[in-house]
């Protein structure tokens, strides 16, 4: 069998339509936060650490007006499997530690009527907390800590569905309730909501 003549074989067929998606969505901007806030106001901020290949943990940081690297962290602390539980690290100091943030975000400036200077910064002495001590603290613990979400891989557990509830679960859902009881504005809860992984 011999082979064709190659001016007598049809064309190869036309390259398909390059196909041009959506342009990819622009990263959400935080909010807009002057570097210096209203008298007696305290900044907070959100603190992000890498995760990888997990996702990223979240928390509040109430900073120092009198020492920036000093504050507040407020977090759920914990994981999907064993269950999170709130914690306030009072005076922690974001330089001596050694697991340090690896974005600070500013959130907003939040009126000095919603903090209690010298009970949430435990008079300048750190200390591990779980009890609100301030409006701010309290308007965020209305929102429980989350509970167990990680399927069991026993085979006698029969399979449901379940979404999982993690640190950044609880930052914005929290930051939905700071904007109901007017801590935050609702431009902050927008942006978490926006970033959340």
């Amino acid at each position: 069998m011999g082979l064709k003549n190659p001016s007598s074989m049809p064309p190869p067929p036309p390259p398909p339509p390059a196909f041009k998606g959506a342009a990819p969505r622009p990263a959400p901007k935080p909010p807009t936060v002057a570097a210096r806030g209203p008298a007696g106001a305290f900044l907070v901020e959100l603190f992000v650490y890498n995760g990888s290949p997990f996702k990223d943990h979240w928390a509040y940081f109430v900073r120092s007006n009198d020492q920036s690297s000093k504050g507040v962290r407020v977090h759920a602390t914990g994981d999907v499997r064993n269950s999170f539980k709130l914690e306030m690290e009072r005076m922690l100091d974001v330089l001596a530690t050694d697991n340090p943030p690896t974005t600070r975000i500013p959130l907003q400036w939040v009126d000095a009527q919603y903090f209690d200077e010298r009970a949430m910064f435990n008079s300048g002495n750190y200390k591990v907390d779980s009890v609100p001590v301030c409006r701010f603290e309290a308007s965020a613990h209305k929102v429980k800590a989350p509970g167990k979400s990680l399927n069991s891989v026993d085979k006698a557990t029969p399979r449901k569905n379940v979404v999982q509830k993690d640190c950044q679960t609880w930052i914005v859902e929290s930051a939905d309730q700071l904007v109901a009881d007017h801590v935050f504005n609702a431009e902050v809860a927008a942006y978490l909501h926006a970033i959340q992984q």
